[in-house]
């Protein structure tokens, strides 16, 4: 249930807050999707599936990877995600679905550090959104994931 509430909170921010974006900030294009980048953030796109954007403090950040899905079902995605992030995370909780079939756990890094994932698939591709410092930084990600999500509303 507290996952389930958390998701609802996050996402309710995206919604509501996308509008309060930093006008110093801009739209980028990734290529796999296009979002706005507040000023206060720095983007850096690692490969052709994933964007991870850090917030200039380093007190929040948020890697976000566009991939095919391989033919997997959105639990079979989530259960081989939670398997890889067992190599390097701790206190990984277990997936759990929301209404719209997306699932949501959390884990920590090894020192200690708690994030938050996402995960969403639709048709042949699927969305992983991995949520650190959320407290930090949460107008900026919310800005951020709200850019996402539109642009892949559109393609």
């Amino acid at each position: 249930m507290k996952r389930s509430i958390i998701l609802a909170l996050i996402l309710a921010l995206v919604f509501s807050m996308a509008a309060f974006a930093d006008e110093e900030g801009e739209d980028k294009d990734f290529g796999i999707f296009k979002t706005y980048v507040p000023n206060d953030w720095t983007a850096v796109k690692k490969d052709d599936e994933t964007v991870t954007f850090t917030k200039n403090d380093n007190t929040s950040q948020v890697s976000v990877t566009v991939a095919p899905t391989g033919g997997a079902s959105t639990k079979e995605l989530a259960d081989k995600l939670v398997e890889e992030f067992k190599k390097t995370f701790t206190d990984i909780t277990e997936p759990q679905a929301d209404n719209d079939g997306d699932y949501m756990f959390e884990m920590k890094n090894p020192d200690g550090v708690k994030s938050a994932v996402l995960l969403s698939s639709e048709g042949e591709k699927y969305c992983l959104f991995v949520m650190t410092g959320v407290d930090e930084g949460a107008a900026g990600l919310v800005q951020i994931i709200a850019g996402v999500q539109n642009s892949l509303a559109g393609r």
